[in-house]
């Protein structure tokens, strides 16, 4: 399996440099790139931590929407607040997250269902603090460091957590909803930084963006299955088809679909992988158990 991963990493980054080329012959280089890597930045993050909690096999659906919550939480108190809202919103988010872990562990429940829930409730908040405007924020932050610290925290994350060999299913539960739930709070203040104001919009989009590359990078749906530098080769190459369809003024709803079929497509290579392997994945439990 692990060659099956590694080979398909090399195929993946193999098509995100031929993008590579076609963008910078079809825009400025450097404005371009700023644009790609400052949305590579906040999506990774978000997908990061959903890829956490498939590893974990605590699949966190509610990263899109905690994104989301924690920028208009941001926004909303950055006025009198200043940075200082973005450590509280981002701490609301991480101590949730940390709670939802022992909660899923100590009542056997689905992460997916639970975090469903969850995703529910900050779709809700968002919308009620926002109450149909925009909240602009004046912020002057460097934003490549978002992309850096996605690409650091992806990788070594890959590297790290199978090196673990945690056993304990409390702890791998805090771990990945915990974690996860950072990391997509860190994406929504990425993304904050980015817009300069944080719209109610929903954060299923975000999620469904995290997931396609999440799959599309190979990993498992199961947790069973995961390479080092699938996610990141995935999220900039999903960057680079959105910023490309952005020159080409395509409408937003068509980088929608192509997201819909990449998971869709990614699901059924998935379990080709898994008969070509013979390696038939169980479904993980809440207890990260089969």
């Amino acid at each position: 399996m692990r060659v099956v991963v590694l080979v398909w990493e090399g195929f993946l980054g193999i098509l995100t440099i031929a993008l590579i080329v076609v963008a910078l012959l079809s825009a400025p280089p450097s404005q371009y790139l700023l644009y790609i890597l400052a949305q590579a930045g906040a999506t990774g993050l978000v997908a990061t931590g959903l890829a956490l909690s498939f590893r974990t096999g605590t699949p966190n659906l509610a990263v899109g929407s905690i994104a989301a919550f924690t920028a208009m939480v941001s926004a909303s108190l950055m006025s009198g607040l200043g940075w200082t809202a973005a450590i509280i919103a981002i701490l609301i988010a991480t101590v949730g997250g940390l709670v939802l872990g022992l909660f899923v562990t100590a009542l056997s429940a689905p992460a997916w269902a639970v975090t469903l829930g969850v995703a529910v409730a900050c779709e809700a908040l968002v919308n009620g603090i926002a109450d149909a405007r925009a909240i602009p924020v004046d912020i002057d932050f460097p934003t490549y460091v978002w992309p850096v610290l996605f690409v650091i925290v992806s990788l070594g994350g890959a590297l790290a957590w199978p090196a673990l060999r945690v056993k304990s299913p409390w702890i791998i539960a805090m771990v990945g909803l915990g974690g996860s739930s950072l990391l997509a709070a860190l994406g929504g203040v990425a993304l904050l930084t980015r817009t300069h104001a944080a719209s109610p919009v929903s954060g299923w989009t975000t999620t469904t963006l995290a997931l396609a590359a999440v799959l599309l990078g190979g990993i498992s749906v199961h947790g069973k299955r995961g390479g080092v530098a699938g996610t990141v080769l995935a999220v900039l190459f999903l960057s680079l088809v959105q910023g490309q369809l952005v020159l080409w003024a395509a409408p937003q709803w068509v980088f929608q679909v192509i997201a819909g079929m990449v998971i869709l497509g990614a699901l059924l290579a998935g379990r080709l992988a898994d008969l070509v392997t013979q390696e038939t994945p169980a479904p993980v439990t809440s207890e990260g158990r089969p």
